[in-house]
């Protein structure tokens, strides 16, 4: 019974012991830590990023990647992070894979923006990783990739071409790159506008393929154009000579007469000016006008050959006397289009009262007169300084 005694309490001192030593690497790997799942995203995980990295944000740890996939497009990775730790992640913080040292094993950093969400990042979130820290290795592996392609004879005539060229060159070589960092200092700054002027030029090469038949075609014509005049040179250099000998005229004629022509300028002022300010109701009585062409065309002719007219003999009118008969003029108020364009039949324009009389209103004379004026008295009788003959 003794011997029963002394194996059962070592038993239950080693399953004591294994219990103990479980819950320790339990609590080590965090079993019994409360944790919230976050899924990221990655082109790759890289070669040493394995389950247990560290996950940071700001440089503090958080959680830890509790699996890795690798997938056909990338990776994915399933972080086990601190609930309460999660808070301080903002809901638009990105991801990359980063690593201690060059050789060192990678952690996933989350990356806060400038300008971070009032929200914090939720559980069961999906991130995707913006990106991941090449290794050494990768860098060797793809360089023995490109040499494994390069035939070594070559690669090492080229070398020594390249030695020869450079040789007794390194000072040119320096001021070369010299000059190409300050010149790529003073591009730097507009490369934003550079960018813009390439986009603009691909929307005007668009425009230009859009057109290029229509240019071509304008080239054709051009080049027929060109031969014609090849063709004609005579004819145009005949054309030319008489264009310099009418100028050669004009100049002559205007030169003698330039002052007329200031005076008759300046004379003409008054009379633009008034018929610039009665354009409106000129436009009004030509389109009036316009619209009694035909009732005039069938009263003149317009309906049978020749033209039709009725003619009669008056006798003579006194004429007017100055300055008894002489207007004055004194009309303002502008151009008037009332009764023109839109004259409804049997209605009267209202009449425009100016100050256009002497002292009292015009009245013709109603005498006959049987020996009336000669065509020149009634053009120029009572003018100063004019006599009927």
């Amino acid at each position: 019974m003794e011997k029963i005694k002394y194996k059962l309490a070592g038993l239950g001192m080693v399953i004591v012991l294994v219990a103990v030593v479980a819950i320790a690497l339990t609590m080590f790997v965090g079993g019994f830590t409360k944790t919230a799942e976050v899924l990221v995203e990655a082109p790759r995980s890289g070669l040493v990023l394995d389950p247990d990295a560290k996950v940071k944000v700001r440089g503090v740890e958080i959680g830890r990647v509790a699996e890795v996939t690798q997938q056909a497009d990338g990776a994915r990775l399933k972080l086990a992070v601190d609930p309460e730790m999660l808070k301080l992640v903002p809901a638009n913080a990105g991801v990359d894979i980063r690593s201690t040292t060059v050789f060192g094993a990678k952690y996933v950093n989350f990356v806060v923006p400038e300008e971070p969400s009032s929200n914090s990042l939720k559980p069961g979130a999906t991130v995707v990783a913006e990106k991941v820290t090449v290794e050494f290795n990768t860098l060797f592996q793809h360089l023995s990739d490109v040499l494994a392609k390069v035939e070594p004879e070559k690669l090492n005539a080229t070398l020594s071409a390249l030695g020869t060229a450079l040789q007794g060159r390194g000072e040119t070589l320096g001021e070369l790159l010299v000059n190409l960092d300050v010149y790529l200092r003073e591009m730097n700054p507009t490369l934003p506008t550079l960018q813009q002027d390439f986009a603009a030029t691909a929307d005007v090469s668009n425009i230009y393929a859009d057109t290029v038949g229509d240019l071509l075609r304008t080239v054709d014509n051009a080049v027929t154009t060109g031969e014609t005049l090849v063709d004609e040179q005579q004819g145009l250099d005949d054309v030319l000579a008489n264009v310099v000998g009418l100028a050669d005229t004009t100049g002559s004629v205007l030169r003698e007469n330039e002052n007329n022509l200031g005076t008759a300028l300046d004379l003409l002022r008054p009379t633009t000016a008034l018929l610039e300010e009665y354009v409106p109701g000129l436009n009004c009585m030509i389109n009036a006008i316009g619209r009694l062409m035909p009732v005039a065309d069938a009263m003149f002719g317009g309906m049978q050959p020749g033209v039709t007219m009725n003619t009669n003999f008056m006798f003579g009118a006194e004429p007017y006397k100055y300055p008894e008969d002489l207007p004055k003029v004194n009309a303002t108020g502008g151009p008037r289009c009332e009764g023109l364009e839109d004259r409804v039949p049997g209605s009267h324009a209202n009449y425009v009262v100016t100050d256009t009389s002497e002292g009292a209103p015009y009245v013709p004379s109603m005498k006959i007169e049987f020996n009336g004026p000669k065509v020149f008295q009634l053009l120029f009788a009572g003018l100063p300084g004019v006599s009927a003959p």
